[in-house]
């Protein structure tokens, strides 16, 4: 089956990801892929915990890519919602 087109997976900050962590990545957003940012958040926000759960995490660089590669194609309203929730998320991480 072929790979879906994800141009955020030549973004720097994803230079180092481990292998796991890239192939985890990928299959979340494409889950992900398609949903509302409504249904998208809640899924990714639980997929974090379960990862924190078994001692694996992604970092916030990671978090900033798949949040930016969800951004494609949303109008501008939903890419407000979606900053807004992003820097909810980053305060909780604190």
């Amino acid at each position: 089956m072929a790979q879906p087109q994800m141009p955020w997976l030549d973004d720097p900050a994803l230079a180092d990801i481990e292998p796991e962590k890239l192939q985890m990545l990928i299959q979340l957003y494409q889950q992900a892929e398609g949903k509302s940012m409504q249904e998208a958040l809640p899924f990714l926000l639980g997929a974090a915990a379960r990862m924190k759960q078994n001692g694996t995490a992604f970092s916030s660089a990671e978090f900033h890519v798949i949040f930016e590669a969800l951004k494609t194609g949303k109008s501008p309203e939903e890419i407000r919602r979606m900053n807004r929730l992003i820097r909810l998320f980053s305060g909780m991480q604190r």
